[in-house]
Formats: structure tokens, sequence, C-alpha cells
């Protein structure tokens, strides 16, 4: 017999009253008695939902699944059924499930953050940041969800919001311990927005508070060195050492210390203890390797060089081709790659011709577009440098076999003695228009100099070897010179500081055919160590080159001259950071 209505509310009330209080045996009788009697959704979601919280996620979804085919409109219903899909592993199924809660009500937050912490899971991080953003809006006081929005920005290296973001957070009343793990999180975030000197002060109150965290120690080692405090640098590194001497990690970092303090023999040791704790450590290797190239040990340098494509992420699409080994491949199809920045591009594109007659192939030069214009222009003996040139943005061509251009030096086993040229390697095509536009800023008898004193941000060591505007002010005084601002990214109110007139030239450039043409007008280049010091060396054109008191391995350490650039002279910094030493030698050179 059907119990009345005033029965059936009863037993639902003691059976939802039951389930409230934790007593899910009793809860499960009762649901399953009403149902016995009379099929109910209300009861059976119920039912479905303490069976979720049992743990038997599997009879959760025989039981919640007809009845979420039945109310596309019940958020929690379908909330439910995705976590019990998700408690299975039934990925998709709980996405789909989390997805038609919020088809129900794009405001319903638990659907958000919880399809946002399985697409995380499911590694969909960018699908993830937007779910838990959506969260976030939802519900703004909720600092667990906040969080994990957090560790999205992050993961998805969105990196300025997450730096706010973080900030707003330790704002709030967090516990020691969350404190001193966002606090942790903060410095990583401020360091790769290179905002180093914030990163090294907030992981100096995290050692303060942490003295025994070895990570914080090595961290700050890495950050004592990119501040320029060498010692301090080092000192962390041989405390953290002290503490786990058998973390490769922290005698890399140690190794990187003692290379910018100019002890290569103790930089080379600690980075060979590195290897030798992990020899799946890529950066220790080619930190060794690009070490031993600094002290002009080129003989035992590039084969730990190579490691370098561990650790820059090649095309998918050149997995399938066999790489060129040196070996005669008479009429094949060579494809040669850019596997660096520009500038290595215009230090390496020397060795084109070298490839090409070792290999006996038809060489294709895959290049980035903005260089095409001028590889198509260049000659070596009146040869072009490749057979073909094609663009990075066009697809993959039919090729035999690939090869790294930064690899030539390795295959060829070229010595310090060997890298030199006699002759430019690259030429500036004919462009009347660069040509007419200096001469008609020219003024009789002034000698015209560039100036470049900015790298590409996104460079690991751009913050060493980049410089103000405001540096080269001293400059300026300098009568005689028709002053030109190379720097392409210079804007109107940058140039405006500059005491006296500087003209700018990047109206003028699309490409580096164009930089080109105005390096073969101009008499001089100064410029820090970016590309365009390349360009200028590989041209034969004067360039002086201003360098960081530890520059990249390819200006080596006591020389004022380049073995890679006969036309190339270089300025140190005597000590970390000091540019004002150098600009006061340039300015004497210039007189």
């Amino acid at each position: 017999m059907t119990p009345s209505e005033s029965t059936r509310d009863q037993q639902l009330a003691q059976a939802t009253n039951a389930h409230q209080q934790g007593n899910f045996q009793a809860a499960e009788a009762l649901y399953r008695q009403l149902l016995d009697s009379h099929q109910d959704d209300n009861v059976g979601y119920l039912l479905g939902t303490l069976l979720l919280q049992k743990g038997d996620a599997a009879l959760a979804v025989e039981h919640l699944k007809p009845i979420a085919e039945r109310h596309p409109e019940s958020t929690d219903l379908h909330n439910n059924l995705g976590v019990a899909y998700q408690t299975l592993n039934q990925r998709q199924e709980a996405v789909k499930a989390f997805q038609a809660s919020l088809k129900a009500d794009q405001n319903y937050p638990q659907g958000w953050q919880n399809l946002g912490k399985l697409l995380f899971e499911m590694k969909h991080v960018r699908e993830a940041e937007k779910c838990y953003r959506e969260a976030v809006r939802l519900l703004p006081d909720d600092q667990a969800c906040r969080q994990d929005w957090i560790q999205a920005l992050i993961t998805t290296e969105q990196w300025t919001e997450a730096s706010q973001e973080i900030e707003t957070l330790l704002q709030k009343d967090l516990s020691s311990e969350t404190e001193i793990e966002w606090k942790t999180q903060a410095a990583f975030v401020q360091a790769q927005l290179h905002n180093y000197v914030e990163a090294t002060r907030l992981s100096e109150e995290v050692q303060a508070r942490q003295p025994e965290n070895i990570s914080i120690l090595a961290n700050l080692s890495y950050l004592y060195e990119h501040i320029g405090e060498i010692d301090k640098a080092i000192a962390a590194g041989l405390e953290a050492q002290d503490k786990a001497p058998h973390s490769a990690e922290i005698a890399n970092n140690l190794g990187v210390a003692y290379r910018s303090a100019h002890r290569m023999d103790e930089a080379l040791a600690a980075f060979s203890k590195s290897i030798e704790l992990n020899p799946d450590l890529p950066l220790a290797t080619f930190n060794r390797g690009s070490t031993l190239l600094l002290t002009e040990n080129y003989s035992a340098g590039w084969a730990d060089y190579e490691r370098r494509l561990s650790l820059i992420p090649q095309p998918e699409e050149l997995n399938g081709l066999k790489r060129w080994s040196g070996e005669k491949i008479s009429g094949q199809k060579l494809l040669i790659v850019c596997d660096q920045g520009f500038g290595d591009l215009l230090m390496f594109a020397r060795f084109l011709p070298l490839i090409r007659e070792r290999s006996d192939a038809v060489t294709i030069f895959r290049a980035p577009p903005e260089m095409l214009r001028l590889l198509n222009a260049s000659r070596v003996e009146g040869l072009p440098l490749a057979d073909i040139f094609i663009s990075e943005d066009d697809p993959l061509p039919q090729a035999d076999c690939m090869f790294p251009l930064m690899s030539a030096a390795s295959q060829f086993d070229l010595e310090i003695e060997g890298i030199g040229m006699q002759n430019s390697y690259l030429q500036s095509p004919e462009n009347p228009q660069i040509v007419k536009w200096l001469e008609s800023t020219s003024v009789n008898s002034q000698k015209t100099v560039g100036l470049c004193w900015r790298g590409n941000a996104a460079q690991a060591q751009d913050h060493v070897r980049t410089m103000t505007l405001e540096t080269l002010f001293p400059l300026s005084d300098i009568p005689g010179i028709r002053w030109v601002s190379l720097q392409m990214d210079a804007n109107e109110n940058e140039l405006e500081t500059w005491p006296g007139e500087i003209i700018p030239a990047k109206d003028h450039v699309k490409d580096f055919a164009d930089t080109a043409a105005i390096l073969q007008e101009i008499d001089l280049l100064i410029t820090v160590d970016t590309a365009i010091c390349h360009l200028a060396g590989a041209m034969q054109r004067p360039v002086w080159n201003m360098l960081p008191h530890t520059p990249d391995w390819r200006w080596h350490l006591n020389r004022k001259d380049s073995p890679w650039y006969p036309s190339m002279q270089l300025y140190r910094q005597a000590e970390w950071g000091n540019w004002k030493s150098v600009v006061e030698k340039l300015a004497a050179d210039l007189q």
C-alpha cells in the first residue's frame, strides 16, 4: 500500500536528517524504502549523492545518470554526477557532466571550480585557468579557489597577473605556513619577471624564517648571482651544498656563481660535479660547455655545448627527419634550421657554405622571415650561402635529413683559429631609399654613429647586457657626430631625453636587410651584445661592442678584439654592472 503524502514527507525528513548527521546506513535504508514504494527523482538524487559520499561512485553514477538525463536544469545533480565520474577516473564523462552543470547555470561556481580542477589534472591548463577565473569571480572570498587560480596563472606563465594576485593574497590573514608557501611562489614569479632584486628580498624573508630550507638557499645562490652579489651567491651555494651534497642543481648554481666571479677552474669543477650527480641534467653540461668556450677551449667545449638542444624545444615537425652527421649525401636535400636566436643565426651563417661543401647536398636554409632578404642578397666567393632559403612561417619542405645551424662548429671540430673570416659573408641588398634618407639628414664633416642599448628582454641574460639610454648621455657631448638610433623598440618619449639630436631609424626598417643597408652607410655602430652587433661584424662594418662583466661565451674574457669578427672592438665592464667606465672609455676613443 502506498504511504500517504504526510507519511512520505515524514520519512523523507527522517532520511535527510540522518543523512545530514552522517548516519548513512539509516538514511540509505529510508531512501530505498521510499523509492521502493514510489519512484521520485529527488529521492533518487539524494540516494545517489549519499552513495557518492560513502565512496561507492559506481553505484552513485548508476542512480544519478538517468535522473540527470531527465533534469538538464539541475546544476547540483550534474555536478555530483561529474564528481562520481571523476572518482571513477572517467574523466571525459566527468568533463561533460561539469559542462552540463554550467549549461544549466553559467553562474554556478562549484561547476567552474570542479571543471577547473579536473582540466588542470588533465594538463589542459589554459582551459583550467579560465574556469578558475570564473570561479573566483563568483567566489571572491574563497581563498582555496583563489590559490588554485594563481597556481594556474603560474603554470600558464601569466606572470604579471600572478604577481598581482599573490600580492593581494599575501595581504589576507594567512597561516604562517601558507604565507611562507606563497612568498616562495612570489619570489619565483618575480624572478620570471626579471625583478631579481624583489625576488631576492622575498627569498631572504623566507630564509630568515626557515634557515634550514635548502631550496631557498639554492634559489638565493641563483638570485644573488643575477643581481651581482657574487660573493653572497657563492656563500649561499656552498651552504646549500653542505646541507645537500648530492644535489646536482645546487652544484650547477654554484658553478654559475663561480663563473661570474671569473673563478673558472672552480666553476668547471662544480659543473662536472653536477653532471656526475645527475648525468641527465642538461643545463649543467651546457654550462660546462659554454664555460669551456668562454675560456677559449673550443676543442673541449663544443660537445658539451650540444646539450643546448635538450634545453630548447625543437619543432615537433622536425622529429621525423634524420640528423645529418657530416657525411656526403650528394644530391639529397639537407634542411638546415635555426635552433637559437637572431644573433646566433647571423654568427653561424658563415658555416652555411661549409655545410654545403661537406654534404654535397641541396641545402635548404629555414630562417625567420625577417632574415630572408638579407640572406638571399649575401654571397661568399660569388655563391649564395645556401641553395634555397625558406621562411619559418612556411610549411616544412620535403627533405632527406636536417641539421641545426649552431651544431656546425661541433660537427667540424672548429678551433678558435678556424672560425674567423677573410671577407664579409653578409651583404646589404641595394637600398636607395635608405641612402637617400641618410643623405637628407647628413651634415658635412660629421661622423655618423649608430646606437643600440637594449637586447631582447626575453633573453635569459638580458638584465646584464642591457643598459638605459641615459647611461650613454656622456657621448652626446662629443662634437662632430650625428647620432642614429638603431634601437627599434625605442619610442619618441625615450629618444627625446637624449641631450641633443638623435635620428630614429625604426620607421625606415622593416627587416634585417634594411638594418644592413644603414650599417653599410654609417661610420660606426656602438651597441650592446645583441643581434645587430653580429650583423655589423658579419658585414665587416666597424662596431664597438659593450659587454657585461661576464659576457656570453663567444666574447671570452680578456680580449679587446673578437676572433669571430675582425671589425669589432670589445669594451668590457671592469666590475659587475659598471657601465660608467665602459662609456668613459668609449668617449675617450671617440674624441
